[in-house]
């Protein structure tokens, strides 16, 4: 009876804290630990898996409570790279994710959601991309997170959905390679309320 009690008055006290909590916006950054699709050599017919390699991403976020639940939209530049046998692939882009989350456990929370991505530079092996990039995609991420006054710490998985690749050839080559741009990515962050 008595864990029974303090576990209704601490779901009763963390409801209470959500409810209470404000509207926020602020700064967010931390390193992605990605990697990419198959690589396709058209000359050789060869397929590539890559190597997961850390990148980096900065930006800003709002979180805005609603009936209980927080939804969070967030603007991140993002720097990620992979291996394909040493020949790297940069990308630079933007990222969109939008995510609807509750409080779970004492000041834990978790969330999920949709993630656009517009891919802003590709290169691969000091090649430029010569098509694919310029379009807007779509992926989803889920995570858990803890949240400490105003600092926020969270670890999510993030998965592109499109079929969305591209193609590198080099200056007086006719044969290249096409890379499967779809991101499969573990994200840790670094939330500040500003």
């Amino acid at each position: 009876m008595k864990k029974i009690l303090l576990t209704a008055l601490l779901a009763f006290s963390i409801t209470l804290s959500f409810a209470q909590e404000k509207n926020s916006w602020g700064i967010k950054g931390g390193l992605n630990y990605n990697s990419n699709g198959d690589l396709l050599n058209e000359a050789s017919g060869i397929k590539e898996n890559p190597k997961s390699n850390t990148g980096y991403h900065f930006g800003f976020y709002k979180k805005v409570q609603v009936l209980g639940f927080f939804l969070r939209p967030e603007l991140v530049y993002t720097e990620t790279s992979a291996d394909y046998n040493g020949q790297e692939l940069n990308l630079s882009k933007i990222d969109l994710p939008f995510n609807l989350g509750s409080g779970f456990i004492g000041p834990t929370y978790i969330f999920a959601g949709p993630s656009f991505q517009y891919i802003l530079n590709g290169e691969f092996d000091s090649i430029d991309a010569q098509s694919g990039l310029k379009d807007i995609t779509l992926g989803a991420n889920f995570g858990i997170g803890l949240k400490l006054n105003k600092l926020a710490l969270d670890l999510r998985y993030e998965r592109g959905l499109n079929e969305k690749e591209t193609r590198f050839v080099a200056q007086n080559v006719s044969d290249g390679v096409n890379i499967d741009l779809r991101p499969s990515q573990l994200i840790l962050s670094l939330f500040i309320e500003l």
